[in-house]
């Protein structure tokens, strides 16, 4: 995500490009090196963590 922005930083995080709990896994294809300040970002746009809209779980 930084390269395409044109900076270089360092990966520290691996995020799921489908998150595990909406059937994504753990293959290469679906993951994502990426620094922490974009690793927040695509997390927070994709869930609603910060929302704190509840989440219904099925076991």
């Amino acid at each position: 995500m930084c390269l395409r922005s044109g900076r270089y930083s360092q990966a520290t995080e691996v995020h799921h490009v489908l998150p595990i709990s909406q059937g994504g896994t753990n293959a290469q294809d679906n993951l994502m090196a990426l620094c922490k300040p974009c690793h927040s970002r695509i997390t927070a746009e994709m869930d609603d963590r910060w929302h704190q809209r509840r989440q219904t779980y099925h076991f």
